[in-house]
């Protein structure tokens, strides 16, 4: 628990209305001497005049008393005009009675050091800040509002049934139950298995979801990928030129589509060339596709796609159509089913619980734990297997922050924004 009273403006600047956010000790005090020592109902609307000396605003005010606010501290949320100047002003009259400026983060720092939110949750917050497409969101609000956090403790608490079984064999092995206990325990410990590697397998699905499906565009030169790619995007972001291998490089940029993120990413034409900037660039296409979620192979009715690809496409079909998905980039025929055609044959589940890296790493400690119970609960003495069920535990509590180290949990607030 810190002393010190924290404010930040929590909306971007150049809004109709602002909004400040104190929490600490101070909270109260400070606001009482801005509205002339009225003290508000808790969480209730109230409508002051705050008064800081030099200017005035009508401000709509909310109190919460100390452990019922975001913070679980003594907070104040002020709504004001947006003016920069008022805000500003606001904001030094706290500093000059005792405030200080918020960090980033530290607000949803605080409520989880104040045991409001764990660290799922907290991971939740920032990744529905950060969102982008409807998808994202719909994932990240199951993180804020405690979905994965309530699946964990399940687990937790089933397994400390689990361990407390084993301890009582080994505490009174007269009883001859270590068996008995082996059979009875076997099938629980098998389905905590089976769900903590459903929530493992989520995390392939939740990097496409937060950092977009890759579709990568390859072909012979002079095929109009650069000029797809365009179309794709709705705007021109890659160079366009009769002349063949104007592409060099890996040129990447990213569209939303029915509240879904893809990666469209331009090669360099495959040729056979002596040039060493354009098979450098070759080489990096290559590799792109072997990375890719989904491969475009465009060709046009002249100069056909050879090779392998997901969706094979004949581009410029104004000129002259073929085999495959035709399209023209120069006309537009085609690319919204195009587009459509993409979203079809993505491999991508979007609903349910996605894990993070953070989280991914913490589970697979869990899954360990219990597969080495699995293959040698035949074979290790009672001992062997308590120490993995606690292992299994506490990579469990890392997922939640149960247990955590400081570094974890200050690399994960640092990236939140200040005021949050």
């Amino acid at each position: 628990m810190t002393e010190r009273t924290i404010i930040a403006q929590c909306t971007p600047l150049g809004g109709a209305i602002a909004m400040i956010r104190m929490s600490g000790d101070l909270s109260i005090e400070i606001l009482m001497k801005l509205n002339g020592n009225k003290r508000p109902a808790p969480r209730m609307a109230s409508l002051y005049t705050l008064d800081t000396g030099t200017i005035k605003d009508s401000c709509i005010v909310l109190y919460y008393e100390k452990g019922r606010s975001y913070t679980g501290e003594e907070s104040v949320e002020i709504f004001c005009h947006g003016s920069a100047v008022i805000t500003k002003e606001l904001i030094a009259f706290a500093l000059d009675k005792g405030a200080v400026l918020a960090e980033g983060g530290e607000f949803t720092k605080r409520a989880y050091l104040n045991r409001r939110i764990d660290l799922c949750e907290a991971e939740g917050i920032l990744a529905l800040i950060n969102s982008e497409t409807v998808e994202q969101a719909k994932s990240a609000f199951l993180g804020a509002e405690g979905f994965l956090s309530r699946k964990i403790e399940d687990m937790q608490t089933r397994l400390k049934k689990l361990i407390a079984s084993i301890e009582v064999a080994i505490d009174y092995p007269e009883e001859n139950i270590e068996q008995v206990a082996f059979v009875e325990l076997k099938p629980e410990i098998e389905r905590l298995l089976s769900e903590i590697s459903g929530l493992i397998s989520s995390f392939d699905d939740g990097q496409r979801m937060f950092n977009g499906i890759k579709v990568v565009l390859t072909g012979k030169t002079n095929v109009g990928k650069s000029s797809l790619f365009n179309a794709l995007l709705g705007y021109k972001r890659a160079i366009v030129s009769t002349s063949a291998g104007t592409t060099r490089d890996v040129i990447e940029a990213a569209y939303i589509y029915k509240g879904r993120k893809f990666v469209l990413i331009d090669t360099a034409g495959l040729r056979t060339t002596k040039g060493q900037v354009e098979l450098e660039g070759i080489k990096l296409a290559l590799e792109q596709v072997q990375s890719a979620d989904l491969t475009l192979g465009v060709g046009t009715a002249e100069s056909e796609f050879v090779g392998k690809a997901d969706l094979i496409l004949t581009n410029k079909c104004d000129m002259g159509r073929g085999n495959g998905f035709n399209v023209s980039a120069k006309t537009g025929e085609g690319i919204e089913k195009l587009k459509e055609k993409i979203y079809e044959l993505t491999d991508f589940e979007p609903r349910g619980i996605k894990v993070n890296l953070r989280q991914y790493e913490a589970l697979k400690v869990a899954a360990d734990a219990l597969g080495r119970v699995m293959e040698c609960s035949l074979s290790a003495t009672l001992d062997c297997v308590s120490s993995d069920l606690y292992d299994a535990y506490n990579g469990l509590g890392k997922v939640t922050g149960v247990i955590g180290s400081d570094e974890i949990i200050a690399e994960i607030f640092s990236a939140f924004c200040v005021g949050k």
